[in-house]
Formats: structure tokens, C-alpha cells, sequence
């Protein structure tokens, strides 16, 4: 009686090894990995879907999403498109994902496309500084404009004031303009942080107000306050709640 129990045993084990074959291997689990996905887009461009293998995961909203999504490694076809645009996708790629994380960030206009990027190490600011750029995404603003940043802050009185610390030429729509460096804000608490003007380079006609707008170079999210050793890629958008320009962060990388 044990001989058969032991001669079943060998017999389910041996079916069990067998059954785990395909075309001689042995088939491997499943792993898993994350993959980011960083969008920057704007509001015309309304909800993106995230399709993996064919099927939908997630969604990215306007004007910026960020999405952790858990996936199985290996190649993965990856499409993101607009609502009713799947055979026009806006990202159209085979990932082959590792057991480390992977990271996709894209920005998108309709008209500008600009996919992966940020900074490549090719300029360090001195330490203590940061660089900063810019995209122009605002429609209603031309092809080209020109940039000048203020620090804006307020005098022992409690009167606003502001000085010019830099001029950027011809910011386009078409990709990142050249770095710039800036340094901590002269005015110490009682420093506003960075803002910007706007003018057509043709005629000086001034696009965006300083005083009316406040529109500030973010290098958090949250607050304008400069922060050191950053680099930001920024976007020029105009906030369609308040009316008013502002900047929103396209790549963000803090230097170590």
C-alpha cells in the first residue's frame, strides 16, 4: 500500500514539472515593476487615457497628472490618446520594463510634442543657484515672445516693489529655450520670490503684465519661494479660472 501512495506521489509531481514546461523552458512568474507617467498638457486637450497591451489603466487629466501604475515587466505596448483617438494616439511605444522602476514624462499641446527631455547635465549653476527655462503653451500669446523676471518684494514701508534680474529672447512654442540662472532673491524675507512680464519682440508691446498678473516662475508646485540648486523646465500657460498667466512645472530636477 505505501508503494502505491509513494508510486502516485512521483507520479503527480512528474505531471506537475511537466505541466510547468512550454517549448522545453520552464515558465518563469510573472514580475512586476512601476512605471510613472508624468503629463503635462493643455486644457483643450481634455482627458488622455492610458492603454497597456489594449487595455485601458488609467487616465491623465489636464493641465498636469501624475500616475504610478503597477505593470508586469517585460514588453509592453503602451498608447496614451485622447478620448475618441485611439487609432491617433498621442504616445505609440514598446516598453521593455525591468524589475527597476521605469518613468515616462511627456508634454503635450496639440501642436508641441515633447516627449521624455529634462535636464541633461550639459550646464551646472553655481552652487546655490538654479536654471530655469520655458515653453511657451499659451495660444492667444505669438509665435515668439520675450521675457523679462523680476524679483518682486516689499520695502520696510510695506510698499511693493520690483527689480529686473534677467531677459529671456525669443521663448517659442516649439521647444525649450536656453537655461538661465538665477540666485537666491536679494531681499531675504522680505522677498515675494521671482515674476515675469511678457512682451512681443517685434514692437515691445507688452503681453503680460507684472503688476496685473503676478505670474510667478514656480520652482515648487505649491509656493513661488526660489528654491536652490534646482533646475525647472517650465510651461507658460494662462489659468482659465482666474484669468491670470502663470507657469506650470514640466520637469523638476533638484541637484544633489
Amino acid at each position: 500500500m505505501k508503494k502505491i501512495k509513494l508510486l502516485f506521489l512521483i507520479i503527480l509531481i512528474s505531471q506537475f514539472f511537466f505541466a510547468c514546461k512550454k517549448d522545453g523552458e520552464l515558465i518563469e512568474a510573472k514580475s512586476y515593476t512601476s512605471l510613472t507617467i508624468s503629463s503635462t498638457t493643455t486644457a483643450d486637450v481634455g482627458l488622455l487615457l492610458v492603454d497597456i497591451d489594449g487595455k485601458i489603466t488609467d487616465t491623465l487629466k489636464a493641465p498636469s497628472a501624475t500616475k504610478n501604475i503597477i505593470i508586469y515587466t517585460g514588453n509592453r505596448k503602451l498608447k496614451i490618446y485622447q478620448l475618441g483617438k485611439a487609432s491617433n494616439p498621442i504616445i505609440d511605444t514598446l516598453l521593455n520594463l525591468k524589475g527597476n522602476s521605469a518613468k515616462l514624462t511627456f508634454l503635450y499641446t496639440g501642436d508641441l510634442k515633447i516627449i521624455g527631455g529634462g535636464y541633461d547635465g550639459s550646464i551646472t549653476p553655481v552652487r546655490g543657484h538654479s536654471l530655469v527655462q520655458f515653453v511657451d503653451l499659451e495660444k492667444s500669446l505669438p509665435a515668439l515672445v520675450d521675457m523679462k523676471i523680476y524679483e518682486v518684494y516689499f520695502n520696510d514701508a510695506g510698499d511693493l516693489l520690483y527689480d529686473e534680474v534677467a531677459t529671456v529672447k525669443g521663448i517659442n512654442k516649439t521647444g525649450f529655450g536656453p537655461y538661465i540662472e538665477l540666485s537666491q532673491p536679494k531681499h531675504g524675507d522680505y522677498s515675494l520670490g521671482y515674476y515675469y512680464e511678457l512682451f512681443n519682440p517685434t514692437t515691445n508691446e507688452k503681453l503680460v503684465d507684472l503688476l496685473t498678473d503676478l505670474p510667478s516662475v514656480y520652482f515648487d508646485p505649491q509656493t513661488p519661494i526660489f528654491l536652490e540648486n534646482k533646475v525647472m523646465s517650465l510651461g507658460i500657460v494662462k489659468d482659465a479660472g482666474a484669468g491670470v498667466f502663470t507657469t506650470t512645472i514640466i520637469y523638476d530636477t533638484q541637484l544633489k
